[in-house]
């Protein structure tokens, strides 16, 4: 049976108030819950709402992840959270919104979720390999978000997916603060401990995740 560790790192962007949230829990030795949510910028509270998707997922997970498959269990999860922001957007009267990426790993099975641009890499052989896809659009004002958990729910399916992972593969999740101004692929090759070099101009949150034998 394998072991699963992981280490998490979190760094405010520079004058502003940290709205990415990480929350990962072990049930035993081999399975783990990692959730690392990306608040949205341009809408009102964005820390609050990456916490109360990361919790809600976390809550939905522990709940019902002895008596269902896998993708079953997220797909729920991410219906909760979004019915969980759109109780807190009601409540404020506001809007919320968050990106987030979710990964399960059990023994050697991957299972993952997200909506947004949180991104989730796999390292295998010394390449890192994306495994999500960004929801993202650029146009002339910048680049926004084409799906999220907003509470308003999903014009498409939330996108699970199922990856096997070999002896001394990593998993890597990070949000965009991070990704565009750290080469995690000269972290991967170089095995160096990350170090940030400066201030970020946005935040910038990591979670890596490995198994031993």
């Amino acid at each position: 049976m394998k072991t699963i560790e992981f280490k998490a790192i979190s760094y405010s962007g520079k004058d502003k108030i940290n709205e990415d949230y990480i929350l990962c829990h072990k049930l035993s030795d081999n399975t783990l819950i990692s959730i690392l949510a990306d608040g949205m910028g341009g809408l009102s509270y964005g820390a609050e709402a990456a916490k109360i998707v990361s919790e809600s997922v976390l809550s939905t997970i522990l709940d019902k992840i002895q008596g269902c498959f896998p993708e079953d269990v997220l797909r729920m999860a991410f219906d909760a959270a979004d019915i969980a922001i759109s109780k807190k957007c009601r409540e404020l009267k506001c809007k919320m919104g968050t990106a987030v990426t979710v990964a399960l790993m059990i023994d050697d099975s991957l299972y993952y979720a997200w909506q947004g641009n949180v991104r989730l890499y796999k390292v295998c052989n010394g390449e890192t390999i994306l495994l999500t896809t960004d929801h993202v659009v650029a146009e002339a004002g910048g680049t926004f978000l084409t799906r999220c958990i907003n509470g308003k729910g999903y014009r498409d399916n939330v996108p699970i997916k199922q990856e096997k992972l070999e002896q001394d593969e990593r998993i890597f999740i990070c949000t965009d603060g991070f990704y565009q101004k750290i080469d995690l692929n000269a972290i991967v090759t170089q095995d160096i401990e990350f170090t940030p070099d400066g201030v970020f101009e946005d935040d910038a949150s990591l979670i890596e995740i490995k198994t031993l034998d």
